[in-house]
């Protein structure tokens, strides 16, 4: 029997290691620290379960009743000595594990101060914005849901929300850190290999809790170099071709009523005045201007793996629905309320799509290697090279395709399945 248990249990051991939600597969000091942890308070759990069952079967044999006319054994309730014994026990057993974690915790704390790179985080309902504040070098970019980083660099996470508590965690990299409103936790994370690590909110925060996801990008220097510098860009030359005035600069008038929630780095003809207006105000909290943006910054959009914060693979078919009907994607997110199933015709969709195909470097996206580089997927695989001629996106209507359901999750995104 215990073989057939053991046969059970070892196949899902090993389908949780390829798991890239698993922390069986640390790829950082941090996370190897963790599972350092765990596995001693395994080995030290597994000694007190094979104890206990040991006294229990030596008890029950040795203490069994052999025929009905046997004496019940002596009573041993009161016993002092016993009583001290088995306080002692789970005291060592307790101190066994207190000190190790709590030496793991200050580990992991004290490497914060040698971040070269500090980025603020802020939970939103229901997606991640990402601000990097230092160095200079590095502080003008906001971004969403995928956060790159330089492998073998230390970067500290400033971790903020103005409206509930999320949880920010990345199995392969680091431990969980909540973010509560009204403080700032602050935790940090380094990734010894480059690769593409998957993480999601641990905390239930509402309708779209389990849709919550987010990527850290951990690449070469001079690729995380190109990021900072395709961000700072904008739009690469083929929006020449789908904005109105036919500048690079600008963006096409099909974009309007994203431009109240969203904005794009790099494209210095926006439009003027508070892109948010009044909508904005007292709708996220606090007085941060960070706390009152509503989208995420499109910037490099056409880069990201994911769209939705990891429901959707980023290619058209995806954002055709999500541009169609967000709420038939995704329950209780912000952008439902403006754009309804309608909202926005399917020759505008088109046009949308066509231009953020183009939000990437002239010379193309960073470069991901490494673990679960096989998973990348792009919006910016579809579009030509620039200059190639065409906007990568054919500019007849697609065939409409069923928007799936919020009960439905048949569309939801898993990594390692094929987009």
């Amino acid at each position: 029997m215990a073989l057939v248990s053991v046969s059970l249990i070892l196949p899902g051991i090993a389908a949780a290691a390829d798991n890239p939600y698993s922390t069986l597969t640390p790829k950082s000091e941090d996370a190897n620290d963790i599972q350092l942890l765990y596995k001693i308070i395994f080995w030290i759990a597994l000694i007190v379960f094979i104890g206990v069952q040991a006294a229990i079967v030596i008890t029950v044999m040795k203490y069994r009743r052999r025929h009905d006319d046997e004496p019940r054994p002596a009573q041993i309730h009161g016993n002092q000595r016993l009583e001290v014994l088995w306080t002692i026990i789970p005291a060592i057993v307790l101190v066994a594990i207190f000190i190790p974690t709590v030496r793991t915790m200050f580990q992991i704390h004290d490497r914060t101060e040698d971040a070269e790179y500090t980025i603020q985080v802020y939970g939103k309902q229901w997606w991640w914005e990402i601000h990097y504040t230092e160095p200079d070098t590095v502080a003008d970019v906001i971004t969403a849901n995928e956060l790159y980083i330089p492998v073998n660099t230390r970067v500290k996470i400033e971790l903020l929300t103005s409206n509930v508590i999320h949880s920010f965690y990345v199995p392969q990299l680091a431990g969980k850190m909540d973010l509560i409103p009204g403080h700032t936790n602050v935790m940090s994370i380094q990734a010894d290999e480059p690769g593409m690590y998957y993480g999601e909110c641990a905390e239930f925060c509402g309708d779209s809790h389990a849709f919550m996801r987010f990527k850290v990008m951990a690449v070469s220097q001079d690729q995380f170099d190109k990021f900072i510098d395709g961000w700072r860009q904008g739009a690469d030359s083929a929006a020449s071709a789908l904005t109105d005035s036919g500048d690079v600069g600008s963006v096409p008038s099909s974009l309007s009523l994203c431009l109240g929630c969203h904005r794009i780095g790099g494209v210095p003809n926006l439009p003027s005045g508070d892109p948010m207006g009044e909508v904005a105000d007292g709708l996220e909290g606090g007085e941060s201007q960070a706390n009152m943006i509503l989208g995420p910054n499109l910037s490099m959009f056409a880069c990201r793996t994911t769209i939705a914060a990891g429901i959707l693979p980023n290619n058209s078919e995806s954002l055709y629905k999500w541009l169609h009907n967000p709420g038939g994607v995704k329950q209780g997110n912000f952008m439902a309320q403006m754009i309804k199933e309608g909202t926005v015709k399917d020759e505008d969709i088109q046009k949308i799509i066509s231009y953020l195909e183009t939000l990437q470097p002239e010379t193309g996206c960073p470069e991901i290697t490494g673990v679960n580089a096989d998973q990348v997927h792009r919006l910016a695989d579809e579009a030509p090279a620039p200059g190639a001629g065409g906007t990568g996106t054919d500019t007849g209507t697609p065939e409409a395709s069923p928007v799936a359901s919020p009960t439905d999750q048949s569309f939801i995104y898993t990594p390692g399945a094929k987009s």
